[in-house]
């Protein structure tokens, strides 16, 4: 058992030097994937939410202006920010960091007008004032919004769209976990190549040393390139990941799956030429399928069903319910199985099919 170990420990530290002396490969683990986020992402939006900003200084404290500021904030595309000083919050208005200012006076129940800051300037200015103007007239009538059912033939639905950097740091992290898993199982044909796999499965005690040989190197390369682009979009673009468990969960159900890549994909190819350069158009398109490429709310039905045959969109499901819904871990856990699933299949497959050309 130690001798194994001592392999296996061997096999990572030798990967860790050959990769740090890999320009090449350094920059397309890592410096590659960030560029793409910073390109794409300022492309989507950038830093910008998918929501206007209204300042409200509730200066009437009553049943009826919280239930106004709630009115106001259950609207998806509206931010609240509460205000005490009716100076600054103009002046805010004034310089477009809010799109509206609403000054709710002293002893307000609903009967008496707002004051209303507006930025001229600002494209959700008509939005803002008409939301506010229903939310007003609901509250004098005392009646509930209309419950009108509303289909999507054309594929979308009602919840905002994520953008930005929201959307393409989890896009690239998936994307290029998966194109990373490709590309490694290059190490599977030189394996083969050097005859050494022959060597150590003429012993059957030395089989899982094989498979663990072949598992640590694209695991740790994995590891370290999902916490460096996890860490980086955090840092430098302000992207806040949500839940920690459910982001620790998803992303090693990610790089599970990445894994697998490496074991089946390494049965698949023939040449040593295949992985680098059809492992990253085959990595393009499972990302395309699920939804790296642009949401996959604006897509058809159809090709909404079809995108979940991609372990892309799962992952990507999760991501996006955690960065822009807040979701916890519990609600992802659907996610993460099926994740799980696919990785479990692509590796049983994989092993299954390995042993037999290892031997040849």
């Amino acid at each position: 058992m130690r001798t194994g170990l001592n392999i296996i420990a061997a096999a990572s530290a030798a990967n860790g030097a050959s990769t740090g002396r890999d320009r090449r490969r350094l920059g397309a683990l890592f410096l590659l994937p960030v560029a793409i986020m910073a390109i794409i992402g300022i492309a989507m939006g950038g830093y910008s939410e998918p929501s206007l900003v209204v300042g409200v200084l509730d200066r009437a404290e009553t049943g009826a202006s919280r239930e106004l500021i709630s009115a106001i904030a259950a609207n998806q595309h509206v931010r609240i920010r509460m205000y005490t000083d009716q100076e600054k919050m103009r002046i805010a208005v004034f310089r477009g960091r809010l799109n509206a200012g609403v000054i709710i006076p002293p002893g307000w129940s609903g009967a008496r007008g707002l004051d209303v800051y507006l930025s001229q300037a600002s494209s959700g200015s008509p939005v803002i004032r008409a939301a506010i103007d229903a939310d007003l007239s609901r509250l004098a009538n005392r009646a509930k919004p209309f419950a009108i059912p509303v289909h999507y033939p054309g594929g979308g639905g009602e919840g905002a769209l994520p953008l930005g950097f929201q959307y393409t740091a989890p896009a690239n992290l998936v994307l290029f976990v998966m194109i990373n898993g490709l590309v490694s199982s290059l190490a599977i044909l030189r394996l083969r190549s050097s005859g050494l796999s022959q060597r150590l499965l003429a012993t059957p005690a030395r089989t899982w040393e094989l498979f663990a040989m072949l598992t640590v190197a694209p695991f740790q390369q994995m590891v370290v390139q999902s916490l460096f682009l996890i860490f980086s979009a955090r840092w430098f673009f302000g992207v806040h990941w949500g839940d920690s468990i459910g982001v620790f969960l998803l992303t090693t159900a990610l790089i599970c799956f990445g894994v697998s890549l490496v074991f089946l994909m390494g049965t698949i190819f023939r040449t040593p030429e295949q992985p680098s350069s059809l492992g990253p158009w085959i990595g393009v398109f499972l990302g395309m399928l699920g939804g790296c490429m642009w949401p996959l709310d604006v897509v058809p039905p159809f090709m909404k069903s079809l995108a979940y045959l991609s372990p892309a969109a799962w992952a990507m499901h999760g991501y996006l319910s955690l960065i822009s819904s807040h979701a916890s871990a519990v609600a992802i856990l659907p996610d993460v199985a099926a994740m799980l699933l696919f990785a479990v299949a692509f590796s049983a497959l994989g092993i299954f099919r390995l042993r037999p050309q290892l031997s040849r």
